[in-house]
């Protein structure tokens, strides 16, 4: 009997067991990302209250409890060790952060320019004072990193003091063929560069180019791709040259096209999601993944002590996975 009770354990255990795995190894049905521009200027630069940054935290650890915690967020302005409260009271396994002060290559060493003879190996030049402020956290497994930084020419005014930089990861999600692609970056800011006009857009341009062929170089069609950052894009002269360059369309067009399959947030607006922002997420679907925007919010709006989180609000947008196979089906 006891032999009996072990058998029908064992194949108890077994069934449940390979339940887990099966569990493990179906896809999500939407991919939650956030993008947010935190505003963690160092000091003297920028006074920025730690109790904003752990209120962000806060927030972050707060919808994980929920279970409504986006899968994946990528952070610009991240500047400073006061920072990390948000790495470690989010609750997020994977963690990637971009280049620093002194960083001039990206981690395999290859480098990467506007011109192809062009070559940002070596070390960053004196003038950066701040690292690219870019991580990425991620509920699912980070591989192959990657990033370049944009370098002297192709910078404008006051941004030239960070090592503005755009940095790639490959996220593998249960249940997908193939990973996905997550690129995001800080491009050069408008008025506050405090640079004339036409150089800024000139460095902005540049900045497309290098995106441009940093995407051609790391991707490629068959492979779900999600571009999402604080790409300074609210001119509109800025925003037709990226669309143009960068081949990817953009999530909010996408939703507010699609009418009833695709929600806005209960305080979002059309306006804030699509031209009249500085924040945005791009996407193509791969061979065997689909992506479809479902949802897409502005977050993170509360205020503390009369003053707002940060200058930006969050940028939230989740896709609808779907897997096909290589024709398309």
């Amino acid at each position: 009997m006891r032999g009996m009770q072990a058998l029908i354990f064992f194949g108890v255990w077994l069934l449940c067991a390979h339940s887990a795995q099966a569990a493990d190894a179906v896809a999500p049905r939407v991919l939650r990302v956030l993008t947010y521009n935190i505003n963690a200027l160092p000091s003297p630069v920028k006074r920025h209250k730690t109790v904003r940054l752990n209120r962000i935290a806060e927030i972050l650890k707060e919808r994980r409890a929920k279970g409504t915690q986006p899968d994946i967020v990528v952070l610009q302005e991240a500047f400073g060790s006061r920072c990390d409260v948000i790495i470690e009271q989010s609750g997020y396994k994977y963690v990637v952060r971009g280049p620093g002060r002194k960083s001039g290559k990206n981690g395999r060493g290859t480098p990467w320019g506007v011109e192809g003879g062009h070559s940002y190996n070596k070390p960053a030049k004196t003038q950066k004072f701040m690292g690219s402020g870019l991580i990425i956290l991620s509920d699912y497994k980070i591989t192959n990193p990657v990033f370049t930084t944009f370098g002297g020419k192709a910078c404008a005014g006051l941004d030239c003091l960070a090592n503005k930089a755009i940095m790639m990861t490959e996220i593998s999600i249960p249940g997908l063929k193939e990973p996905v692609k997550l690129v995001t970056s800080h491009f050069n800011s408008n008025r506050s560069a405090k640079a004339p006009g036409a150089v800024r857009l000139r460095a902005h341009q540049k900045q497309t180019d290098i995106l441009a062929k940093f995407l051609s170089r790391t991707t490629d069609m068959q492979a779900p791709v999600i571009l999402a950052g604080d790409f300074n894009t609210k001119l509109p002269v800025r925003y037709q040259y990226f669309r143009e360059e960068i081949n990817a369309l953009d999530a909010a067009e996408i939703c507010l096209a699609t009418g009833m399959s695709c929600a806005l947030g209960d305080q979002t607006i059309p306006s804030e999601i699509l031209y009249l922002t500085d924040d945005k997420q791009f996407y193509r679907s791969g061979s065997a993944t689909l992506l479809t925007p479902v949802f897409i919010e502005r977050n993170f709006r509360e205020s503390i002590e009369g003053r707002a989180l940060s200058d930006h609000t969050g940028y939230e947008v989740h896709y609808a996975l779907d897997t096909r196979d290589n024709t398309g089906k």
